[in-house]
């Protein structure tokens, strides 16, 4: 598990969906709403901007800590 860098607790593990619903964190095993530019109620959004482009299947791995509403996403780093 992932401690959070502000309160020490841990931070629940999930991921952000890139299709076609706003930007989002979920928890792992939760999926997005069917509905388009429709959150998940299990979903935390994100400060976002909606984009007419869709990108169908990706996710970033992150994590959500529920008291310092802060999500946290490792990046990829270039070989």
């Amino acid at each position: 598990m992932v401690k959070c860098p502000y309160c020490q607790n841990e931070m629940q593990s999930g991921y952000i969906p890139n299709w076609s619903q706003p930007v989002q964190w979920l928890p792992d095993g939760k999926r997005p709403s069917i509905f388009s530019f429709s959150a998940a109620k299990e979903g935390v959004p994100l400060i976002n901007e909606f984009r007419s482009l869709k990108a169908m299947g990706y996710r970033a791995e992150a994590c959500y800590c529920p008291k310092c509403k802060i999500v946290i996403a490792p990046v990829k780093t270039q070989p």
